[in-house]
């Protein structure tokens, strides 16, 4: 998408609130929304994170959604949540939010802890693929009453900001954060129409994308989502992604194993938390 057709984009349309964004603008993409349509909502009963796990969402965050239709084949579509994500992380860290990272496969991190979180979702729709890039920032650290034991503390931008640094409006932060996801992607297809035949699902963005991941050569866990809990499976290094983002984890020296984002999560090995 050239500058000029992102001057041309709509107005980022203000709920106040909605069930979730993402469902939201995924039925007016099926009436035929078009690329790069988005919305936000001061707050959502429904936020949906990772796994159909609910994401609070009280007022005072920037919940959001924006409207992509990729053109690539489908066998690339995994690379999208990487590139939307970059898009954000990029974004937050021009503004000032140096630390800002994307902890795999779909956290925003930073020194502090985490930011938000995002969460991409791809349908059909009259014959087109679309997919809705939406995330949840907290603008301001909220008050959380019953944290999950081993997560990260939850904090708001202003925190990983320099000092006297001025926090931008949250209608100019959407607007921002909304230009850096199509630009990015529009980046990612550029690089990998440009590859053809050859290229896997983050062609081209692959070096960009370990710069920006979270926990990149420090040891971690691989825990396995089972029902409420998480048990560990493996431990180790992580050695970034492959290809297909697949984290690639050396589990003995010389041995990597590879995690899909479908089956695990990472975190911080145990007694690093804090980190």
């Amino acid at each position: 998408m050239a500058a000029l057709e992102l001057d041309a984009l709509g107005r980022i349309e203000v709920l106040d609130e909605v069930g979730s964004t993402n469902d939201e603008l995924m039925a007016r993409a099926r009436a035929g929304a078009p690329h790069g349509a988005a919305l936000r909502a001061r707050s959502q009963s429904s936020g949906k994170g990772r796994r159909a796990h609910l994401w609070s969402s009280p007022a005072g965050g920037l919940y959001m959604s924006v409207l992509v239709v990729p053109e690539v084949p489908d066998r690339l579509l995994p690379g999208l949540p990487v590139a939307c994500g970059l898009g954000v992380v990029q974004t937050l860290y021009h503004l000032g939010c140096k630390s800002a990272r994307l902890k795999w496969p779909n956290d925003i991190v930073v020194d502090e802890g985490k930011l938000g979180g995002i969460l991409v979702e791809v349908s059909r729709s009259s014959g087109r693929t679309v997919a809705v890039c939406g995330f949840g920032i907290n603008f301001r650290t909220p008050h959380v009453e019953h944290p999950t034991d081993g997560s990260l503390p939850v904090v708001g931008l202003m925190r990983c900001l320099p000092s006297g640094a001025m926090l931008p409006e949250i209608d100019e932060l959407a607007e921002l954060l909304r230009e850096g996801v199509l630009l990015s992607v529009e980046e990612w297809t550029d690089r990998a129409l440009a590859a053809g035949s050859n290229a896997v699902p983050l062609t081209g963005i692959i070096d960009n994308y370990h710069q920006f991941l979270a926990y990149i050569e420090e040891p971690v866990d691989v825990f396995s989502p089972e029902g409420s809990d998480y048990d560990i499976r493996e431990s180790g290094v992580l050695r970034g992604v492959d290809g297909w983002g697949r984290a690639r984890v050396e589990t003995e020296p010389g041995k990597i194993e590879y995690f899909d984002a479908s089956q695990v999560s990472i975190r911080l090995h145990k007694g690093d938390e804090s980190r």
